[in-house]
C-alpha cells in the first residue's frame, strides 16, 4: 500500500471519527423530545376529560399550592381557557388565612409551571387581581417546602387584611415591591429571602393602640427594606413619613420568624415624631408617653413580645 493511501486512510478515519461525535449533541435534544411528548400526553388527556373534571383537578392543584401557605380558597365560579393559553379562572375567590383572616378579591389567574415539576416540585403561578391591585405569585413547592416571590403592584393593603397581621390596626394604603421567601415553613430557622417595598397614602383609621385612642393618621410614603436569614427578618430600613406627616417612624432590629405569624418574636427599637394637629388631640400625651421622650421631641421604644401582641418599653436613649 503507497504511502499516499496510508494518508488518505488516515484522514478517512478523522473524517469518521468526526461524524461521530455530533451524535453524542443530540442527548439533550432527545430529553427535550421526551419531556415535551410527555406534556402533550398530559394535554390531550386533559382534552379528552369533561369540563367539570378538568376544573376539579385544576381547584385541586390551586388548593394544593395554597396549602403551604395556610391558605384555603373559595370562589362565585370558574373558567378554564386551553386554546388562548392554559388558563385557570376564578371568579371573586375569598381566600382565608390560618388566623381566619379573609380577602377577597375580583379575580385569580393560574398558570402551571411544568419546570418544577421536573425537580419533584409543584410550579404554579398565579396573578391576583382586586380593582386597580395586583400581585403576581410565582412558586414551587414540595409540602411545606417553598420557593416563592411575589411582586406587589398598587396592593391596597387594608383590603388585603395586611393590617390584621400589624397588631389589629385598621387603615388603608398602597404598597408597590418585591417580596421573596425560601426555606421550610414548618422550620422557621430555614427561611431566606429579601423585602423590598414602597408605600404610598398610608392612612390609619381612628382606633384604640396599645391603651391610646388614636386619631386619624396620614403617612404620605415610606419605605420597607429587609433580609431573611435564618428564621430571622434582619431590618435594613423601614421609614414612615416625611416633613408635615401625622407620624414619621423610623424602626430597626429584627423579627424571628415563628410558624403562625403573629407569634413572630420582637427585637426592635423605634422612635417616632407626631404632627402638632395630633398632638394637640391628645391632651395626655406628654404625661403618658414623658418617659420616652427624647431630646428631639420624638418618642422612643424597644418592642418586644410577639407581633400579634407586642410589648413597649421606654428607651429614650436607644438603649445607651
Amino acid at each position: 500500500m503507497s504511502e499516499e493511501a496510508l494518508l488518505d486512510g488516515s484522514s478517512t478515519v478523522e473524517k469518521d471519527d468526526k461524524n461521530v461525535k455530533p451524535a453524542k449533541k443530540s442527548v439533550p435534544k432527545m430529553i427535550g423530545l421526551t419531556i415535551l411528548f410527555v406534556f402533550l400526553i398530559l394535554f390531550f388527556t386533559l382534552l379528552k376529560l369533561p369540563q367539570v373534571r378538568i376544573t376539579s383537578l385544576l381547584q385541586a392543584y390551586v388548593q394544593v399550592a395554597l396549602d403551604p401557605y395556610g391558605i384555603y380558597v373559595t370562589d362565585q365560579g370558574r373558567e378554564l381557557s386551553i386554546l388562548r393559553g392554559f388558563r385557570y379562572t376564578l371568579d371573586h375567590p375569598t381566600l382565608e388565612f390560618a388566623d381566619q383572616t379573609r380577602v377577597e378579591l375580583d379575580s385569580l389567574v393560574v398558570t402551571p409551571s411544568f419546570l418544577p415539576l421536573l425537580r419533584g416540585k409543584l410550579g404554579v403561578n398565579m396573578t391576583l387581581r382586586q380593582g386597580a391591585s395586583s400581585i403576581v405569585l410565582e412558586g414551587a413547592g414540595r409540602k411545606d417546602l417553598i420557593d416563592a416571590k411575589l411582586d406587589l403592584d398598587h396592593v391596597d393593603i387594608g383590603k388585603l387584611g395586611v393590617f390584621a397581621y400589624l397588631g389589629s390596626l385598621k387603615g388603608s394604603g398602597e404598597v408597590s415591591g418585591t417580596f421573596q421567601i425560601a426555606g421550610t415553613l414548618s422550620t422557621p430557622a430555614s427561611l431566606a429571602g429579601l423585602i423590598n417595598l414602597k408605600i404610598r397614602n398610608l392612612k390609619l383609621d381612628e382606633q384604640n393602640l396599645m391603651g391610646f385612642q388614636l386619631p386619624p393618621l396620614v403617612v404620605s410614603e415610606g419605605t420597607v427594606a429587609a433580609d431573611i436569614r435564618d428564621g430571622k427578618i434582619l431590618i435594613k430600613t423601614v421609614q414612615l413619613g416625611k416633613g408635615s406627616d401625622d407620624l414619621v417612624l423610623s424602626l430597626k432590629g429584627d423579627v424571628t420568624l415563628n410558624r403562625f405569624l403573629n407569634s413572630s418574636a420582637l427585637n426592635l427599637q423605634t422612635s417616632f415624631g407626631l404632627s402638632d394637629r395630633v398632638k394637640q388631640s391628645l391632651s395626655l400625651l406628654d404625661t403618658l408617653l414623658g418617659n420616652a421622650k427624647t431630646t428631639d421631641g420624638r418618642y422612643a421604644y424597644k418592642l418586644t413580645g410577639t407581633l400579634g401582641s407586642p410589648y413597649p418599653v421606654p428607651d429614650p436613649n436607644g438603649g445607651k
